[in-house]
């Protein structure tokens, strides 16, 4: 009898203990988060947010939102990413720097089967310690609240635009992840890089004539390629290098990137003296800008074109901007209008120093493959 009665007990005890151990597996693995290990940060758009401190397992979602995760060395934390990250999103001729250099991000599963969507089963069975979201307005905010609702996922909002006009958001958005991942040092370090490298630029031309010619850049990208019409009035390597922009006081339309579309009567209006030709043209209908100038009669009329004055420069607007390709395209512009004082710079070997630094790799030769073999070269018509 004693022993029956022992023997139930035992029983008990171990059933006990499984509920106790079965309670502790639980999909929200923020919930078994002690208080000492959350903090509460104010996101980018102004939500404060609780969230596991220094999260292992994160999900990130939105165009290009790898991006800054890269830059921060802890890409390899992500345990599910946006579609357009993801292997599924076939793309022929990639030109993300951060993707180039850390292909192993398209191994994760995807949480949507399109750009910036978010399925809430596919979130909550990669069980991340938080979601970050790749953000541009205030509908951002909405959504945001409503996947952390369903889900009980925290979601934090980072902002993600144009460097040039942007700049001290996009610096806070950094430092704001930094803190959130342990990664401050990091954070500071690329702000601090990414200005040394400006700098480094302006003092090689502060004692320079500005170039007595106007410039222009077209076959810039915005939600896919586009022909020499496609530009950015406020284009980082003319703005460094104090260059006259032919088309600064056009009207900016694209969100986040400095895109502009203009005719091609405005084009033969300005008559630029120099032409730099953005590679991502070259994914539009009928070869893009390098066809249209070998082709088309007005612009085989323009200066640029007869005096040959017409130069090739990587693609920096591949899903958002890469502001680590605007600074190396700013070394090959240099090298072009300011020849003296750029004389020490191999633009490839520059551009590679840039990308090992913020990406952790050197890809120029991956980008200039990818452009097939036209990075920073004399447009041959």
């Amino acid at each position: 009898m004693f022993q029956k009665k022992t023997q139930i007990g035992l029983i008990g005890a171990v059933l006990i203990l499984a509920l106790l151990f079965s309670g502790c597996v639980n999909p929200a693995s923020s919930e078994n988060t002690s208080d000492s290990d959350m903090i509460t940060i104010t996101d980018a758009f102004g939500r404060n947010v609780t969230l596991p401190d220094n999260p292992e397992r994160i999900a990130v979602s939105g165009s290009g939102s790898m991006r800054y995760f890269v830059y921060l060395e802890v890409s390899d934390r992500a345990v599910a990413v946006d579609y357009q990250d993801n292997a599924s999103m076939k793309i022929a001729n990639d030109n993300r720097p951060y993707a180039l250099a850390h292909p192993e991000i398209r191994d994760n599963p995807m949480i949507g089967t399109a750009k910036a969507v978010i399925d809430a089963e596919r979130l909550m069975a990669a069980n991340p310690d938080v979601l970050f979201v790749a953000a541009y307005s205030q509908e951002d905010v909405l959504r945001a609240d409503e996947i952390q609702q369903k889900t009980g996922i925290p979601v934090v909002l980072f902002y993600t635009g144009n460097y040039v006009a942007e700049k001290e958001k996009i610096d806070e958005t950094f430092r704001m992840l930094g803190k959130i991942l342990h990664k401050e040092q990091r954070a500071n370090d690329l702000i601090a890089y990414f200005e040394e490298t400006e700098a480094d630029l302006k003092n090689r031309i502060k004692d320079a004539p500005a170039p007595n010619q106007t410039v222009y850049v077209g076959g810039v990208s915005y939600n896919g390629a586009h022909g020499l019409n496609g530009t950015n009035p406020s284009y980082l390597p003319f703005i460094v290098l104090n260059l006259d922009n032919a088309a600064k006081d056009m009207t900016i339309t694209g969100t986040g990137t400095g895109y502009a579309l203009v005719s091609k009567e405005k084009i033969v209006e300005w008559d630029p003296d120099v032409i730099f030709v953005d590679l991502g043209t070259l994914q539009a209908a009928g070869g893009g800008s390098l066809a249209e100038l070998k082709t088309d009669p007005s612009y085989k009329e323009l200066t640029a074109a007869k005096t040959g004055n017409i130069y090739a420069v990587n693609p920096y607007t591949s899903m958002n901007n890469n502001h680590e390709t605007s600074l190396a395209n700013c070394y090959y512009v240099g090298k072009i209008l300011y020849p003296e004082q750029f004389k020490d710079i191999d633009p490839a070997q520059k551009a590679d120093e840039i990308y090992t630094f913020v990406v952790g790799k050197p890809v120029f030769e991956q980008m200039n493959a990818s452009t097939g073999g036209l990075s920073y070269t004399q447009v041959q018509l």
